[in-house]
């Protein structure tokens, strides 16, 4: 009788676990979105330039055909698309032995439809081919718009915040 019941409650939380991952929020759309770029982003140890080619267009995937970069402390602004944001994840896979990119604090707001804005902060680890290490903070606003594709970055500012 015990083992029926214990059955029965592994039976129903297995099915509202199978609910829960078939049929996620918008919000956890984006979240899973944004973790599956930071998870792109990832540079364990040396690789080749095939792999990192590879990773390159797997990070581009993320972003809309055309996508609007702006960071300030670097005095950078620009429209980009896909090619474009490739060759730049390329150049730093390519400058680093290591790379961790981690978005904490993340804050979804829904616009009109199928558009999401973003804030994060996120932090960037990692270690020169030199094997001097680096780590930088940024406040994060994405905007995303879902499409056919799934959701799309189509907008990214970096903001500095302090150093600790």
């Amino acid at each position: 009788m015990n083992l029926r019941k214990i059955g029965a409650a592994l039976l129903i939380l297995l099915c509202a676990w199978a609910l829960w991952e078939a049929f996620p929020t918008r919000k956890r759309q984006v979240q899973r979105t944004l973790r599956a770029l930071c998870k792109a982003a990832e540079k364990e140890g040396p690789e080749g330039n095939l792999a990192a080619a590879a990773a390159a267009r797997k990070v581009s995937s993320f972003f809309a055909p055309e996508c609007r970069l702006e960071a300030e402390g670097y005095r950078f602004q620009a429209v980009v698309d896909r090619e474009e944001v490739a060759r730049y994840a390329f150049a730093a896979r390519e400058r680093a032995a290591r790379l961790s990119l981690r978005l904490h604090d993340v804050v979804v707001d829904f616009g009109p439809e199928g558009e999401a804005k973003v804030t994060a902060t996120a932090r960037l680890d990692g270690e020169g081919e030199g094997g001097d290490s680096f780590r930088e903070v940024h406040e994060v606003r994405c905007l995303l718009r879902k499409g056919d594709e799934g959701w799309k970055i189509e907008e990214v500012s970096l903001v500095d915040v302090l150093r600790r």
